[in-house]
């Protein structure tokens, strides 16, 4: 009797799924993000940033942290940021690419609303526009499977037999 083959598909939500590249995948976002959002700041600033009064060092900072502009580009930051990311833990992860980058966007905006979360009380929080922040929200998913689907196509193959 010839074995069942195994569906294209997994029958379960999370059958198939390697948790530790996910945690991996998600935690290097993160990571990435941080260290690629500080740097485009630095890229926005203005001179008025570095006065010494602290206040208009404050107003300056807060236009360029609110301008379209630097949201756009923050944006396509974290987009990027994001499918680095779900490239590499999906290649560490070796199978079900796409499925493996999906999860470790969902992930990692889990590991972001706790941060968000955590930084609500604070005082000299920047408001970002909804429709910015919904952009940035829904735009995470597609960035994790765009980031599985490229770490598939990159994967070594097996050499034909």
């Amino acid at each position: 009797m010839e074995p069942t083959p195994r569906p294209v598909e997994p029958q379960g939500l999370f059958d198939g799924l390697r948790f530790g590249p996910i945690a991996v995948g998600a935690v290097f976002d993160q990571f990435l993000t941080m260290v690629a959002i500080a740097l485009l700041i630095g890229w926005f600033v203005t001179p008025e940033v570095g006065s010494e009064d602290s206040e208009a060092a404050e107003a300056a900072l807060e236009a360029v942290l609110s301008s379209s502009t630097f949201l756009a580009a923050s944006m396509v930051v974290g987009f990027a940021c994001t499918t680095v990311a779900a490239w590499f833990g999906a290649r560490m992860a070796g199978r079900d690419f796409v499925r493996h980058g999906g999860w470790i966007a969902v992930t990692s905006a889990a590991l972001a609303a706790v941060f968000v979360l955590g930084a609500a009380d604070q005082p000299s929080r920047i408001e970002i526009p909804l429709a910015y922040e919904v952009a940035g929200w829904l735009l995470m998913l597609p960035a994790g499977l765009l980031g599985g689907a490229f770490a598939g196509l990159t994967a070594p193959r097996a050499p034909a037999a």
